[in-house]
């Protein structure tokens, strides 16, 4: 009787053991296109009514131009803002870059026969962090692949996928200034307190009404706390205070099972560690986040547009411009450089600087260059970061093309040590106007950048690099998707190149503008191997589901290719068979 008992419940627990690995190993998520598992309409009206009706269709960006018949007002004017990132950014459906929309829309209106292509079908448009509870609950009950957006923003791809729900954080846009006080005893004046849906442009101005600066980005319409923070966040000011993450006091987020956790260096210390540059949409929805601000500084400008007459000439000046790179970095100078066939743009600024000193220093890298063309020659000084970044920097905002970056930080050691090599590989990977590409220079690592007593997951390469390089490929809508392949190839050859220049395999480059087809992007985007490993652990313990799972983030090498399916695991294979061969020899006992 025994032996027949033990053999019942041998039976069962092996079926048990069976089905739990099966559930591991081929998991799916519940996709909108699979009308056996996705939720039924009464779930979705009971769950329209607990977020006051804030359940939304998604169409693409210009899908206003189908239908039968379709608006022609509206039609026409989603062509006319096609390339405005505040317009795009408004829209539940639409990326800052088209071709994350992949999508059979175009702005051309000889094709305006729309797809969904990787587009959401359904969002909610959250605005408070009940609505954002709610959202997390449903995709854990059904098994949901969620997705989150703020302003779409991203050149991974990250915040869009076919057939999911999309989580929309546009419009969380409250702005508050505390006196805050640390968990650890510190008081900081003026700490503000921003939405996840606030736009960098929005807290400059807001902050400026206060003579205050946060350590923000250079586009206006990026998101000031989601992936641009959590990943790290360089911008004009960073030479000056540190990274975007390096100010963050404490974030307020809902985690994957639906709670709300406040998180800083007393609270969920793991988790806050994580937020602070180990990759927005990984760990937690970050409802608002509190941050350092600053009195504004005042801002001397630099701007160049400068064009040699050959290669020759302007292979010349680039190595000379990369041998005064130091002396620009020593005088506090930061900004950005843009460099397209035998012309570079300059948009250089000095924090607190000194008009004076300033132009003797610039002066001093032009006088063997006089025979150049300056198109553009202007030193200025600015009031407040606010006067000079609405003035220069805001008004030069274009989106919705077709775009992939790779990247690379290149070391200060290197920059300064080895100057003739930094800039015959710029030289070598600067763009062409003829196959729509371009080299895009950041100075805006060392400084306060290189603090390495700042304990967060901001990739290591960031504290030992002087310069941010990415090249940028784009391409017309009409692409062949062959002819795409190969300007991806040839984007990693230019990024090869690059690497040489940036210490070779151990080499790391910035998460947020990066090429989406990295090798070993786990060592390339989190700085090294241990880092990432310890960002995965954490990222089980708070989302042991994987529900916040993005493309190239951190656990998203457990998922298929199209990020739907948990891969088969090899450990969950051993685990099963260790079971049954203590409950086969257990069963042998018995008999």
């Amino acid at each position: 009787m025994l032996r027949h008992v033990t053999s019942i419940i041998l039976f069962f627990i092996i079926v048990i053991l069976r089905q739990n690995l099966i559930a591991k190993e081929l998991r799916c998520r519940c996709l909108m296109n699979d009308s056996t598992c996705w939720p039924n309409l009464s779930v979705w009206r009971t769950f329209n009514e607990s977020v006051n009706g804030r359940l939304i269709p998604v169409q693409p960006s210009v899908a206003f131009c189908t239908g039968n018949p379709p608006n022609i007002d509206v039609c026409a004017n989603a062509i006319a803002q096609w390339t405005n990132a505040t317009w795009r950014s408004d829209q539940v459906g639409a990326m800052q870059n088209h071709n994350w929309e992949n999508t059979s829309c175009s702005d051309d209106l000889g094709n305006v026969t729309c797809t969904q292509g990787s587009v959401p079908r359904l969002a909610v448009n959250a605005t408070t962090a009940e609505h954002v509870q709610a959202t997390v609950r449903l995709a854990n009950t059904n098994n949901l692949r969620l997705v989150i957006k703020t302003t779409g923003h991203d050149y991974l791809g990250r915040s869009t996928a076919a057939d999911s729900l999309l989580l929309w954080l546009h419009y969380m846009k409250t702005i508050t200034l505390e006196q805050y006080t640390s968990c650890t005893g510190e008081n900081i004046s003026n700490a503000v307190r921003i939405g996840a849906g606030v736009q960098w442009g929005e807290a400059y101005a807001w902050l400026s009404t206060y003579n205050l600066i946060a350590i923000g980005g250079a586009s206006p319409t990026v998101g000031a706390i989601g992936g641009f923070l959590q990943n790290g966040g360089h911008g004009p000011l960073t030479r000056w205070k540190g990274m975007a993450a390096d100010q963050v006091l404490e974030f307020d987020v809902v985690t994957a099972d639906g709670e709300r956790q406040t998180v800083n260096a007393c609270q969920n210390k793991d988790l806050f560690w994580a937020l602070r540059g180990g990759g927005g949409g990984s760990f937690a929805v970050v409802l608002s986040t509190v941050l350092r601000t600053f009195p504004s500084p005042s801002m001397v400008s630099i701007l160049y547009t400068i064009s040699a007459a050959n290669e020759i000439r302007y292979a010349h000046f680039i190595r000379d411009f990369i041998r005064f790179m130091p002396t620009l970095a020593d005088a506090g100078c930061a900004g950005y450089f843009y460099m397209i066939d035998t012309t570079i743009s300059i948009a250089f600024f000095v924090p607190n600087g000194d008009l004076t000193v300033t132009t003797a220093i610039i002066d001093q890298l032009m006088k063997n260059y006089t025979d150049l063309q300056f198109i553009q020659n202007s030193i200025a000084t600015f009031p407040s970061f606010y006067a000079y970044f609405s003035q220069t920097m805001a008004k030069s905002n274009p989106t919705g093309g077709n775009v992939l970056l790779g990247s690379r930080l290149i070391p200060e050691t290197i920059v300064r040590n080895q100057p003739d090599q930094v800039a015959e590989a710029l030289f070598q990977t600067r763009g062409h106007s003829k196959n729509q590409s371009m080299l895009i220079g950041h100075l805006v690592a060392g400084g306060q950048v290189s603090n390495t007593l700042i304990d967060n997951s901001v990739s290591p390469g960031w504290r030992t690099a002087l310069l941010h390089m990415i090249h940028a490929q784009e391409w017309n809508d009409n692409t062949s998707v062959v002819d795409q392949e190969i300007l991806a190839s040839r984007l990693r050859t230019q990024v090869d190149i690059l690497q040489t220049i940036a210490g070779g395999a151990q080499s790391s480059c910035y998460i947020n503008e990066a090429d989406p087809n990295e090798p070993n992007w786990q060592q390339k985007f989190f700085g090294t191997q241990v880092n990432y490993d310890r960002l995965k652990s954490i990222k089980k313990s708070v989302d042991p589901n994987g529900l916040f799972i993005c493309k190239n983030c951190v656990g998203s090498d457990d998922w298929s290719t199209d990020l739907n399916c948990l891969k088969k695991s090899t450990a969950n294979r051993v685990h099963i068979t260790m079971h049954v061969f203590v409950l086969v020899k257990l069963f042998q006992f018995f008999k």
